[in-house]
């Protein structure tokens, strides 16, 4: 059997590279960083060029739907025997949304077990909104529904929640992380509930030791604790998550256990910064 791939589909972060001796940014550089690390190839193709300065993003150029989704595709088909997961960043429009829905639909045709992670890029790290309210919506409504491993931050999931009942927004605002992770799982029901799961990622807070919780077939939500490095820095950290995460599905893992080595990747990352 071909060594295991992961296709990534993804915005690109030209702030990407060493900083002080460390590698900083976000985006297709970062998903291939954090897949190599577990030994596994990752295919890319870009959804969108930024530009990137300071921890601002200046400007967002988004390439057409159609094309990025044609050369997904023809990777897939190439790579049939080798691609076992596909891990989706940003996608900052409603038609991208929609068109990540249909490569899953049809990927599937050609990969049956194929595994589907989305990390949900909202805005980013200084604030800027990179995905519209209409995207949010359809990925609410639709992509989530797919039968995908959802790895929003605690931000992002309310986000995502209020958008899928905006009449109940406001108690969006006041659930507990694990109550949150519970109820954004349950919205996700859909197809292909064995590839359904929700990693809602710890850190936006103050808590010591940060949790992430899991939430698999059994409905049920485990926490997995790691210790909070105060002060430290790492952008584009959620895109490294989700990228060894997926790698870690490419391996064969469960999704507790994989969700568990990129927690506990990620969170050595942040103990060795400076």
């Amino acid at each position: 059997m071909p060594e295991p791939e992961l296709l990534v589909i993804a915005g690109h972060d030209p702030s990407y590279g060493e900083q002080d001796g460390v590698l900083q940014g976000a985006g297709i550089d970062a998903d291939r960083e954090a897949a190599e690390a577990f030994g596994v190839q990752a295919l890319t193709v870009v959804t969108a060029w930024t530009e990137q300065a300071n921890g601002r993003v200046e400007s967002l150029g988004p390439v057409v739907p159609a094309i990025w989704a044609r050369e997904a595709l023809l990777l897939l088909s190439e790579r049939r025997q080798s691609v076992r997961a596909i891990k989706f960043g940003l996608l900052p429009s409603e038609a991208a949304v929609r068109m990540a829905s249909d490569v899953v639909r049809r990927a599937r045709q050609r990969i049956p077990k194929l595994w589907v992670v989305v990390d949900p890029v909202l805005a980013a790290s200084g604030g800027e909104e990179l995905m519209s309210a209409a995207a949010r919506q359809a990925l609410a409504e639709d992509l989530m529904c797919q039968g995908v491993v959802l790895t929003p931050n605690q931000p992002e999931a309310r986000a995502l929640l209020a958008a899928a009942n905006p009449a109940r927004a406001d108690e969006v605002t006041r659930l507990e992380p694990e109550r949150l992770a519970l109820r954004l799982y349950r919205h996700m029901a859909g197809r292909l509930e064995e590839r359904r799961a929700l990693i809602l990622k710890g850190g936006h807070g103050l808590e010591d030791p940060v949790r992430d919780w899991i939430v698999e077939a059994d409905g049920e939500a485990t926490a997995h604790r790691h210790p909070r490095r105060k002060g430290a820095s790492l952008h584009g950290s959620g895109c490294r998550h989700a990228s060894a995460l997926a790698a870690n599905l490419c391996l064969g893992r469960s999704v507790s256990v994989a969700a568990k080595a990129a927690g506990g990747w990620l969170a050595e990352r942040f103990q060795a910064l400076p």
